[in-house]
């Protein structure tokens, strides 16, 4: 019975081992994964969003500027068709 109990306790010992060994595997392609993949898409990703929220920013106030010199041209377009329409009556 000693032999049997002997064995039982190699075979529990054995596959405590294995446990640990994939649990390890586990843990080590887990990191692999994301250092090799995750994190530098993310690093991708935030800086595509950094490049087009800074090409907004630089180019807000050139829209302002588009939005004023837009409003003077219908304000000047407006003005000559009132003149334009004056002189045709």
């Amino acid at each position: 019975m000693a032999d049997q109990e002997m064995l039982t306790a190699m075979t529990d010992l054995l596959d405590q081992k294995l446990e640990e060994r994939l649990e390890l595997d586990m843990k080590y392609i887990r990191v692999v994964q994301l250092e090799n993949v995750i994190i530098p898409r993310l690093n991708t990703i935030e800086q595509s969003y950094l490049d087009t929220s800074e090409r907004y920013m630089e180019k807000t106030d050139q829209i302002d500027t588009m939005e004023q010199n837009i409003g003077v041209l219908k304000s000047v377009v407006q003005n000559h068709s009132d003149r334009l329409n004056r002189l045709s009556v």
